[in-house]
């Protein structure tokens, strides 16, 4: 497997014990894949799995016990439309080597969210409320980033830091008819993380612009909902 991807779907695995762990929400990892044991926050998935694998009894019978969940297969292997899901989405890994640049100052207009008020706008903005809930502000791992315009908030990232060599950039948005400039927040990741890599996950025109600013693909995760 290529360690990029490695770094990447760990990564993942990190968050999501991360933020099991702030909602008190239990969690195991076994054959080959995490699972949660109650339900999980919003936007979260109750099976990801953590290695490549066609064989999809062991995720059908971790989700079994939730009537609407969803399944992350890491690794796009799983055909799960015969077993009552349907595909959410397919995405693509990505990968950035750090930057050889001496780290400087935040872009223009961007800062680290330090308030509770101010998580709130950001989580309404993003349809995050009670999911990215007050006390990961505090959290060692977890930095939010906020651009500010026209008055309020105009965009949004997270940086999570699992630790190692590489820095997790998730959680992307933008306010209406508005794309993130990637160039700016490889320059966040390099001001606050400097001499990282940085990894995540995207797809559509998120991913496209990701692409076009050097990050390179890793491979797919698709995501399956009931």
């Amino acid at each position: 497997m290529d360690p990029r991807l490695r770094t990447a779907v760990d990564a993942s695995l990190r968050w999501y014990e991360d933020v099991f762990a702030e909602h008190g929400i239990p969690n195991v990892v076994e054959h080959g894949l995490w699972r949660a044991l109650a339900q999980p926050p919003r936007w979260h998935s109750v099976v990801k799995t953590l290695e490549p694998t066609s064989r999809k009894d062991h995720a059908l019978s971790a989700a079994e016990p939730f009537d609407h969940c969803s399944v992350a297969d890491s690794f796009g292997e799983l055909d799960l439309s015969d077993d009552g899901f349907t595909l959410l989405f397919r995405a693509t890994w990505v990968h950035h080597p750090r930057l050889a640049a001496p780290a400087g100052a935040l872009p223009r207009g961007w800062s680290v969210v330090d308030a509770e008020e101010v998580l709130e706008e950001w989580n309404r903005q993003h349809d995050t409320v009670d999911v990215l809930v007050p006390s990961l502000l505090g959290h060692p791992r977890f930095l939010f980033l906020c651009e500010r315009g026209d008055g309020g908030l105009i965009g949004g990232a997270v940086l999570h830091d699992p630790g190692g060599h590489a820095v997790e950039l998730s959680n992307t948005w933008a306010v209406a008819d508005r794309q993130l400039d990637p160039g700016a927040l490889l320059a966040c990741v390099h001001s606050l993380r400097p001499g990282r890599e940085v990894v995540g996950y995207e797809h559509g025109r998120d991913l496209e612009a990701l692409l076009e600013a050097g990050f390179r693909a890793l491979g797919p995760q698709h995501v399956w909902v009931r």
